[in-house]
C-alpha cells in the first residue's frame, strides 16, 4: 500500500484492509510504504506495525507511486502480491476478489478495471474524458490491450514481478501502464475484473501533471518499443480477457 499525506486516514485504511484479509482466512502481510510524506503519515502507519503481519516503511523523499510500490514488493514474501491504493477509493474486498481470480484461472495478473461493463464507477464528464484519454494514449504508445491501466488494485503472481520489475524505468504517472505493457510483451496473461464496490472519481489534474503523464508515457514507449529491454515471452500464448 503506497501512502502519501494520508495522516488522518492511514490507520483506518490499514485496519480496513486487515479486517478484510482476516475474514478471507488466508495467511497475509500488509506492507505500507510512505512516499516521503511531509506530515506524520509514517508515524501513524508505524503505530499499526505492532501487529506482526503489518510492516511500515518510509522513503526519504517523494519518489513516486511506482517507486513506492516496488519498494514494498521487494520487502514482501507472498507468492501473490497485490498493489492497493492507500486512500481506499477502492473497497478492500476487491483484494480477495483479485486473489481468487489468480488462484482459479490461468492468468498471471489480475487487474481492476473501472470501465469494465460490470463496474460501479461514477465520474464527472471531464474526469471520465481525462481517464479514457490517458488510457487511449497508453494503448496507442505502449500497445496495452486492457480497458484500464490506472485503477489502484492489481494482483500479480510473484514470478511475474520478479521477471518484469527490473525492466521498468517510470516510477510515477505511467508506472502501471509500463508495468502491464512490459508484462504482456513478455507473454504474461492479464485478466480484468470489475470494481464490484463503487468507485467515485473526483480528483482533477493540473496541466503540469498532465504534461508529466504524457512524458512518462513517451519514456515508457521508447523503452519498450525502441530500446527493447525484454525478450519475448516464457508464455507465448498469453491473452488478455474480461472476467
Amino acid at each position: 500500500m503506497p501512502v502519501y499525506k494520508l495522516s488522518k486516514q492511514v490507520i483506518n485504511s490499514i485496519e480496513a484492509v486487515k479486517r478484510t484479509l482476516e475474514a478471507y482466512n488466508h495467511e497475509y502481510e500488509i506492507i505500507v510504504v510512505d512516499d516521503g510524506s511531509p506530515d506524520d503519515t509514517y508515524t501513524h502507519a508505524q503505530s499499526t506495525a505492532s501487529n506482526p503481519s503489518i510492516k511500515a516503511y518510509r522513503l526519504p523523499r517523494n519518489m513516486g507511486k511506482g517507486f513506492a510500490l516496488l519498494h514494498g514488493y521487494r520487502r514482501s514474501q507472498g507468492d501473490i502480491v497485490v498493489f492497493f491504493d492507500g486512500d481506499l477509493d477502492i473497497h478492500p474486498k476487491q483484494i480477495p476478489l483479485l486473489v481468487n481470480l489468480l488462484r482459479n484461472s490461468q492468468a498471471d495478473i489480475a487487474i481492476t478495471s473501472k470501465w469494465h461493463p460490470q463496474s460501479k464507477t461514477t465520474a464527472t464528464p471531464l474526469r471520465k474524458f481525462l481517464s479514457k484519454s490517458f488510457h487511449a494514449l497508453a494503448r496507442l504508445l505502449l500497445g496495452v490491450k486492457v480497458t484500464d491501466t490506472q485503477t489502484g488494485a492489481k494482483a500479480f503472481k510473484r514470478r511475474v514481478l520478479e521477471d518484469v520489475a527490473r525492466h521498468l524505468i517510470v516510477k510515477r504517472y505511467a508506472f502501471d501502464a509500463e508495468l502491464l505493457a512490459a508484462a504482456t510483451t513478455k507473454g504474461y496473461r492479464v485478466i480484468e475484473a470489475p470494481a464490484l464496490w463503487r468507485i467515485k472519481l473526483t480528483s482533477t489534474f493540473k496541466v503540469k501533471e498532465l504534461l508529466k503523464m504524457m512524458l512518462d508515457l513517451a519514456a515508457a514507449a521508447y523503452r519498450l518499443r525502441v530500446n527493447k529491454p525484454t525478450q519475448q515471452s516464457p508464455n507465448p500464448r498469453a491473452q488478455q480477457g474480461h472476467h
